[in-house]
């Protein structure tokens, strides 16, 4: 099955999305555990809270799109 461009640059996008979300639940769940027992601050919680904004997400996709655009 071949993909357009627009195709592959959609699913490299879902792939970064996917990503950013898994990364910012561990990370959701990490901060969690620590202030619970007391390891962190509510600043340090507040921050593992933030998420990512759209640049992070674009340079994520970015990133993947540049190996599977090579030309080795």
């Amino acid at each position: 099955m071949n993909k357009n461009p627009y195709e592959l640059r959609a699913d490299v996008l879902a792939m970064a999305k996917d990503y950013l979300d898994k990364q910012n639940q561990l990370n959701t769940q990490t901060a969690t555990k620590l202030y619970e027992v007391g390891q962190s601050t509510q600043e340090d919680f507040q921050a593992a809270m933030k998420g990512y904004d759209i640049q992070t997400l674009t340079e994520t996709a970015k990133d993947m799109y540049s190996f599977v655009s090579k030309k080795d």
